[in-house]
């Protein structure tokens, strides 16, 4: 399968595509909620929510097991606010509109674990029928629906059914950015993409890859002749032609009011606009060499670290090889402004940490990669049947794994 001719229109989003897709997350949900909740009641569960929570999320039962590290992290900010101390580990590293869509959530059931969860919950479901929506506008109804079996039961996708992250809700919001663009609602496209970008820190990349799009979708990105070199092969447009963007277009800088007004408040607030940058010295991932080259990482591989340290960002470092791989047929056949969206979203998170921990929930975000692989695996229905079973064993585990307070972000 190759991409659509530039400019081809989009198939009508697909109804069966839609319902299978909500059907599934409510499916996966329940399940993966089912293994959190027995993985909390068991004895020995690690009770790790941060910040002196614990008692509060004690009270949740058996949909607790959700809301651990990080979520401690989220409740303070829906119940106190931000605070920054430099030099410490400080809440200003987290963005605010997940946090803050809990806090309008605590307001009605005066309850914040369970209002962050709660956002969770319809986030990851938005997520995937957005993405559903996303995918039956471009893929026939059987490929799209590997394509979205592909992200449901993808390993670190409990992290969509109800953990207490906002991955779920950056997933949703940047998904529903790109569908709204190629729908050419360009304003509400602009809002969608603000939101995004107050989500999380890649908004920059979220804007560009929009203006990278509606490029391509415009005739200003053609293809190189087959027979054109290793460019060709990887996906690399023959130009970029910015004459296909007209003057209205300006209003996909609404994407970029996100990410600035952030650092308006964090500058008013406590005189530092990249608060949420300079704070990760506190976790000793000061952006600069040692972080990007993970000296973190093989100092305390050689040094003797536990295999329960080094095996988990191994496995994830390579996980996101493999994602990156695939970056050249992303760009074949979906098109090079999402190749370069998912190059952005995979790089800057590799970048960002100083051991790739975490990398495997920040690859949700990478959408177009899990559309390819969908692509790939509807043409290989057995390895695809193999590679969706290993996924939901891998899954489950990673939900029960959650539920008793492994660190698995």
């Amino acid at each position: 399968m190759n991409r659509p001719m530039v400019m081809e229109r989009l198939r009508p989003i697909d109804r069966t595509v839609i319902v299978r897709a909500a059907l599934g997350y409510l499916v996966v949900a329940v399940i993966a909620t089912v293994l959190v909740a027995v993985a909390n009641s068991m004895p020995g569960v690690r009770n790790v929510y941060g910040r002196g929570l614990g008692s509060i999320v004690d009270d949740l039962g058996v949909v607790g097991g959700w809301c651990r590290f990080d979520c401690g992290w989220y409740i303070g900010i829906a119940r106190d606010g931000y605070s920054y101390v430099p030099g410490q580990q400080s809440n200003v590293a987290f963005f605010p509109i997940y946090p803050l869509l809990a806090r309008g959530v605590n307001g009605v059931i005066n309850d914040v674990p369970l209002s962050l969860i709660i956002v969770s919950w319809i986030s990851g479901f938005s997520a995937i029928v957005a993405f559903a929506a996303w995918c039956s506008g471009r893929l026939d109804r059987r490929i799209a629906t590997w394509a979205v079996a592909s992200l449901l039961l993808y390993p670190y996708g409990f992290y969509l059914l109800g953990a207490g992250y906002g991955d779920g809700l950056f997933l949703a919001l940047v998904v529903c950015t790109f569908l709204l663009l190629e729908r050419n609602q360009l304003v509400l496209a602009s809002v969608f993409g603000a939101l995004a970008g107050a989500t999380r820190s890649i908004g920059i990349v979220v804007f560009i890859s929009l203006v990278l799009v509606l490029i391509d979708r415009r005739g200003g990105m053609p293809a190189r002749e087959s027979g054109s070199g290793g460019l060709a092969r990887i996906g690399i447009p023959a130009a970029i032609s910015l004459r296909v963007l007209r003057a209205r277009d300006s209003v996909l800088l609404i994407a970029l009011l996100g990410p600035i007004g952030w650092s308006l408040f964090l500058d008013d607030r406590f005189g530092d606009g990249f608060a949420y940058v300079t704070v990760q010295e506190a976790w000793v991932q000061k952006q600069g060499p040692r972080t990007w080259l993970k000296v973190e990482l093989f100092s305390q591989i050689l040094h003797g670290a536990p295999p329960d340290y080094w095996v988990g960002r191994l496995i994830q470092a390579f996980l996101i090889l493999v994602l990156l791989s695939l970056l050249p047929l992303v760009a074949k056949k979906l098109g090079p402004g999402y190749a370069a969206y998912s190059a952005g979203v995979l790089l800057l998170a590799a970048l960002g940490t100083k051991d790739f921990q975490s990398m495997g929930r920040y690859a949700l975000a990478a959408f177009p990669v899990f559309a390819l692989v969908g692509i790939e695996l509807s043409s290989r229905r057995r390895l695809g049947v193999i590679v969706l079973i290993a996924g939901a064993v891998f899954l489950g585990a990673g939900a029960f794994g959650f539920g008793r307070g492994w660190y698995l972000s």
